[in-house]
């Protein structure tokens, strides 16, 4: 009896001995599961981050791609501009050389009345020299009918009357006037070609300016009215 009293207490100590082991490794456990737990939730914050770090990465790739598409609008716009600055400014030379060119054509127009209006006096002067010529020629050639006459009749009636010689020089004398009117006809003839050739190459310039003033205004109005004007600038809108 007392050898079996004797052995009871060893057994409750290795049973408490078993408690305390399961009760750590149970602490054990539950401590490796927290910080596998834990690693998961570090994991999944790791992942979070990089998934936000990749799409503030892509957020700064848009926003540069939106920044660099926003210069080019403004390049664009820019370059647009100065095209439409140096549009208007040839547009105000070639304005500037029209007004330039209707004043010379303008006061072409006045130089050719003038010019029509001194051929037309000197037309009319000349068709009256023609005629004093003419009546000149005709009243000659009466003379020399009466003086062949007056001498036939003087030598008739035996008066003196002028030698053949004399009257050879007279003739030769009025022959040479009949010569000079007769140039001077022709050279106003001519002249009156000239001037009629004058007049229609001016007339043929005042077509050719006529057709190069309506071409001017064509294009006036063309570039008047262009699109891309100031209203519908960009950077007026």
């Amino acid at each position: 009896m007392d050898t079996g009293a004797s052995a009871d207490p060893p057994r409750r100590t290795e049973s408490g001995s078993e408690q305390r082991e399961l009760l750590l490794r149970q602490r054990e456990e539950a401590v490796s599961e927290r910080e596998r737990a834990a690693d998961a939730r570090q994991s999944a914050a790791d992942a979070r981050d990089a998934s936000a770090e990749a799409r503030e990465h892509d957020a700064d790739v848009r926003e540069e791609t939106a920044n660099t598409r926003e210069e080019t609008a403004n390049t664009r716009e820019e370059t647009a501009n100065t095209r439409e600055e140096a549009a208007d400014a040839r547009d105000h030379v070639a304005n500037e050389r029209d007004l330039i060119a209707n004043a010379r054509e303008a006061a072409a127009d006045v130089r050719e009345a003038a010019a029509d209006a001194r051929e037309a006096a000197a037309d009319v002067r000349e068709a009256a020299a023609d005629t004093r010529e003419t009546k000149a020629d005709a009243r000659e050639r009466g003379l020399d009918a009466r003086e062949a006459r007056a001498d036939q009749h003087g030598r008739a009636l035996r008066h003196a009357v002028p030698g053949e010689r004399q009257r050879s020089y007279e003739h030769i004398a009025r022959a040479q006037e009949l010569i000079a009117s007769s140039k001077a006809r022709l050279d106003r003839s001519e002249a009156r070609l000239r001037r009629a050739d004058a007049r229609d190459a001016r007339e043929q310039k005042a077509v050719d300016q006529e057709v190069a003033a309506s071409t001017r205004q064509a294009g006036a109005q063309r570039r008047a009215g262009r699109p891309g004007d100031a209203a519908s600038r960009p950077d007026q809108r």
